[in-house]
């Protein structure tokens, strides 16, 4: 007889998951938990953040250090590299440069006259001056290439041309041809021997004593720090030149017949160099005047001209952009609709808006000078036709400021506005003329900041009127070049919005 058995059915993996009771799972060494074991640690290094992970949770800087924000470090220090490089450049070391500069150089004496000189003293004077003029012996030293007076500045002689005068060289250096004028005179050599005994009036006096003397002539207004520059060098030569004949005088064999016969005077400055200042600038503030007036009349345009294309949409555009025309339905409103201009005449109103603005600012920027002490106004010119000039000159500064707010947008034409303002007065020749600064700043010659501040000191001070012509036609070119190519843009712009609220209206209709 067959005694039945229970059996009981056990899963084997729980079965080899339950420890028996000798078992302790910590101390387990069986193969299967060990590679538990390991995986289960992996696991746990895999989801620990490491370092790098968990620094951000603490600080916020490294949730800012974005790609963006390195482009931005990067283009900021290239903006302030180009400021600095501008400013500093446009004035570095213009010393090496003055030997660019043009003067005119005449003599026109005429030789010694012994009519009234003591026979005994004629040998003498014709033997330090070898038979030339005392104006000739002072051009060979000037206009010797090797000597150290030739390379001072750039001396053009003009003695030998024909059709030459005081006047007519003097008008040449007026109308911006040349820098300046040194001039020796007819009676230069005469002067000399007037500090020598005369047969008619005998031994020389202080009275009867007359300078030799050069006459140097330059256009001050023109450009002051410039010819402070040019002017120095030019006068520290012509001392040296004067100490030169003195010294050759008093190493020659007839020292002390000079010493006895010339008058004493004579000994203190030999050859004299007097300065004719045309145009002359007489408050020293009145020269920044010029190009300072013009740095802040373009900063009052950008603001002009961002605030008109930011805030002014609504009040200019909204008439003949945003609503509906005449011919069109009125809406369910029963408002009647405002009227619809043409684009052209949306985009005047904000160029006349913009020219308001530019009024008001330039009666602000041209009233300061006028109301300082001392103030100065050329001869043929007006407080008026200074404003006027100021004002049009802002026209193109919106001009140009407009397109660059249609080429950028509204906010990012600010900064390229800025460093076109920087590079425009830097190279403007403002503060010193191209003539000796780095070639590269003569690109200022195609902006209207230059003919701007050229104008204006024409108008100050009388320098270079010839040109103020020239002036007045680069300012126009460049109210109307940029102008048109805004007005053909702006146009665009509004006929496109206008289509494309004709769309959305249409749509909404169906819907």
């Amino acid at each position: 007889m067959t005694t039945q058995q229970d059996f009981t059915v056990v899963p084997l993996d729980k079965e080899k998951q339950a420890p028996t009771e000798y078992q302790d799972d910590s101390t387990s060494t069986s193969p299967g938990n060990v590679l538990d074991n390991d995986t289960s640690n992996d696991d746990d290094k895999a989801q620990r953040p490491t370092l790098r992970e968990a620094f951000p949770r603490f600080l916020v800087l490294p949730h800012l250090l974005s790609k963006n924000a390195w482009i931005l470090f990067v283009a900021t220090s290239v903006v302030m590299i180009i400021y600095t490089w501008l400013y500093l450049g446009s004035l570095w070391s213009p010393l090496t440069r003055v030997q660019n500069v043009e003067i005119v150089f005449y003599n026109a004496d005429k030789g010694f006259d012994y009519s009234t000189t003591p026979q005994q003293l004629v040998p003498l004077f014709q033997g330090i001056t070898r038979n030339s003029s005392l104006g000739t012996i002072v051009e060979s030293q000037i206009m010797d290439p090797a000597g150290t007076l030739n390379h001072v500045v750039n001396w053009v002689d003009k003695t030998q041309e024909e059709g030459w005068d005081y006047d007519s060289l003097v008008d040449y250096v007026d109308k911006g041809k040349s820098w300046g004028l040194l001039y020796i005179p007819a009676n230069f050599s005469n002067n000399f021997l007037s500090f020598a005994p005369s047969t008619t009036s005998g031994p020389a006096t202080a009275a009867s004593a007359k300078p030799v003397a050069m006459e140097y002539v330059f256009d001050q207004g023109r450009s002051y720090a410039t010819h402070s520059i040019v002017e120095k060098y030019v006068s520290k030569s012509m001392e040296a030149l004067s100490r030169g004949f003195e010294n050759n005088l008093l190493t020659s064999p007839a020292n002390q017949t000079l010493l006895q016969v010339m008058h004493p005077t004579f000994w203190t400055q030999s050859i004299r160099f007097t300065e004719t200042v045309m145009h002359p600038v007489l408050v020293y503030g009145q020269n920044f005047a010029t190009y300072v007036v013009f740095i802040v009349l373009w900063i009052g345009s950008m603001l002009a001209v961002y605030s008109i294309c930011k805030f002014l949409p609504n009040t200019i555009e909204t008439v003949g952009v945003l609503t509906l025309g005449p011919d069109e339905p009125v809406p369910a409103g029963g408002k009647k609709p405002l009227p619809k201009f043409p684009a052209i005449r949306i985009v005047l109103a904000r160029h006349t808006v913009s020219m308001m603005f530019s009024l008001l600012h330039t009666v602000f920027i041209w009233m300061v000078p006028q109301v300082l002490h001392g103030h100065q106004m050329a001869e043929n010119f007006s407080g008026g036709y200074a404003f006027a000039f100021i004002w049009f000159t802002g026209w193109s500064f919106i001009s140009m400021q407009f397109l660059l707010a249609h080429l950028l947008g509204v906010d990012g034409f600010q900064i390229p506005a800025t460093m076109l303002m920087i590079l425009m007065f830097t190279a403007s020749g403002g503060v010193l003329d191209w003539i000796i600064m780095p070639g590269f700043f003569r690109v200022g010659k195609a902006f209207p900041f230059s003919y701007a501040v050229r104008g204006l000191r024409t108008i100050y001070f009388g320098s270079l009127e010839n040109k103020m012509w020239i002036n007045w036609l680069a300012i126009f070119g460049w109210i109307a070049l940029p102008g048109l190519i805004t007005l053909v843009m702006a146009r665009s712009e509004i006929r496109q919005r206008r289509e494309n609220m004709r769309r959305t209206a249409t749509v909404s209709t169906e819907v």
